[in-house]
C-alpha cells in the first residue's frame, strides 16, 4: 500500500531518541514549498522538551510560509490575503471589499477550507445573501468571492475558479428604486424634516434638493455655491457622470427658498459646497445613501425609496406636467444622442414649466413649515 504523500507546508510523525545521557534529539520530516522533504531536528535535555522545541520550530516554519494559499487555508484567511493583494485600488473600493469580506463572506463561510468551497456550497451561500439582502448584494459578494478564489486558483490550491461555475445573479427591476407616488411625496418630506437624526447630520436640505430637482446624489453632494444663481433660480450641474449630465436647470421657488435660507445660515466650508457635512467637509454620496437607508427604516418607508427614486418621481411629475421626453431627458441629465454637448451646455433646460410643476407639489408643504 502506497504511503500518503505529506501535504505541502506540513510534517510527519515526530520521533525522539536519547543520543547521550541528558541529551535528546527530536526529528520530523517537513515538506517545504518546493515539494521536497527535509529533516528538521532540535535537541533538549529531555524527550518532552526536545519534542516541544521541535514543534515550536515547525510552527515557525509554517508561519514563514503562511502567505501561501493551500487547500487547507480557511476562507477567512483567504479573504485577508485577497485584501492585502489589492494595493492599487481606490481606498473607497478597498473599504467596500473589506466590508464584504468581513461582514458578509466570513461570518457565513469563513471557517471552510479553500478545498471545501466548491460550487455547490458557494451557490447556497449566494442564495442566502440574495434572500436576505437582495440580488444586488449577492452580485457584489459574488464578484469579491470570485477575486478571492482567483487568488486560490493562481496558488494552485484549487483547480480553476469555482465561482465561474455558479449561476449569474441578476438584479431585477422588482428590486430597484421605484417612483414615489406624487400624492405621498409631500408627506414623506414633512417626515424627513422632523427626523432628529437627519436634522443633526444636516441631511434634510440635501434630500429636499434631490426631491425637488431629480438630481443624482453625487451631483447634489458636489454642488458648489458658484454654480447657484439664486436671483435667476438656476442651478448648474457640473460634476456628473456624463456630458449630458452637465446642465443648467431652473429650479422651483421651493428649492430656491431652501437654498436662500441655507446660504444665510452659512457655516464652516472651505470647499464652497452647498451641502457639506456638519464639520464643513464635502459629503460622501455613499455615506449619505447609508444614512438615508437607516432613515427609511426609522420612518417606515419602503426600502425601494432610494435617492434614485426621487429621479424617477421627478420624471413622472414632469411627464404629467406636459413636458416632452426630450425636455425631461435634459432636465434629469440623461444621455440623448439627438442633442450635442453644446446644446446641453448652452441651454437652461426645463424652463418654468418644470419649476412650476415642482412648486405645485412641494410648495405648500414647505411654506407651511416655514410659517411654523
Amino acid at each position: 500500500m502506497v504511503r500518503p504523500r505529506t501535504p505541502l507546508s506540513s510534517y510527519g510523525t515526530i520521533h525522539a531518541v536519547r543520543i547521550e545521557p541528558g541529551k535528546w534529539r527530536a526529528r520530523a520530516r517537513y515538506r517545504f514549498d518546493d515539494g521536497r522533504l527535509r529533516q528538521v531536528e532540535r535537541f533538549a535535555p529531555s524527550e518532552a522538551k526536545a519534542k516541544a522545541k521541535l514543534r515550536e520550530a515547525l510552527v515557525t516554519i509554517q508561519a514563514s510560509t503562511a502567505a501561501d494559499v493551500r487547500r487547507e487555508t480557511r476562507v477567512c484567511d483567504l479573504g485577508e490575503r485577497f485584501l492585502e493583494s489589492k494595493t492599487k485600488i481606490a481606498p473607497r473600493t478597498l473599504a467596500d471589499y473589506t466590508r464584504i469580506v468581513r461582514n458578509v463572506i466570513v461570518p457565513r463561510i469563513g471557517d471552510l477550507a479553500v478545498s471545501e468551497a466548491g460550487p455547490d456550497r458557494l451557490q447556497r451561500f449566494l442564495d442566502v445573501v440574495a434572500a436576505e439582502s437582495g440580488p444586488g448584494a449577492a452580485k457584489t459578494a459574488r464578484a469579491v468571492l470570485s477575486g478571492m478564489m482567483g487568488v486560490a486558483a493562481r496558488a494552485e490550491a484549487v483547480h480553476g475558479n469555482p465561482v465561474r461555475e455558479l449561476e449569474r445573479t441578476e438584479s431585477t427591476g422588482a428590486h430597484g428604486a421605484i417612483a414615489i407616488p406624487l400624492a405621498d411625496l409631500s408627506g414623506i418630506l414633512d417626515r424627513v424634516r422632523t427626523d432628529a437624526r437627519l436634522v443633526d447630520i444636516d441631511l434634510v436640505d440635501l434630500i429636499v434638493f434631490l426631491a425637488g430637482t431629480g438630481a443624482r446624489i453625487s451631483e447634489g453632494c458636489a454642488l458648489a455655491w458658484p454654480d447657484v444663481d439664486l436671483d435667476a433660480g438656476i442651478v448648474e450641474i457640473r460634476k456628473s457622470k456624463t456630458n449630458a449630465g452637465k446642465r443648467r436647470i431652473r429650479v422651483s421657488s421651493t428649492v430656491v427658498a431652501m437654498l436662500m435660507a441655507r446660504r444665510v445660515r452659512g457655516g464652516p466650508n472651505d470647499d464652497g459646497v452647498v451641502f457639506p457635512t456638519v464639520l464643513g467637509r464635502p459629503r460622501d454620496p455613499r455615506a449619505a445613501a447609508r444614512e438615508w437607508a437607516d432613515a427609511r427604516e426609522r420612518l417606515d418607508l419602503p426600502n425601494r425609496y432610494t435617492f434614485h427614486a426621487f429621479r424617477k418621481t421627478m420624471a413622472t411629475l414632469l411627464d404629467q406636467a406636459g413636458l416632452t421626453a426630450r425636455d425631461i431627458a435634459e432636465y434629469l441629465g440623461h444621455t440623448n444622442p439627438a442633442l450635442t454637448q453644446t446644446v446641453y451646455m448652452s441651454k437652461t433646460v426645463g424652463g418654468t414649466r418644470a419649476a412650476d410643476a415642482v412648486d405645485s407639489l412641494l410648495g405648500p408643504s414647505f411654506t407651511h413649515r416655514k410659517r411654523e
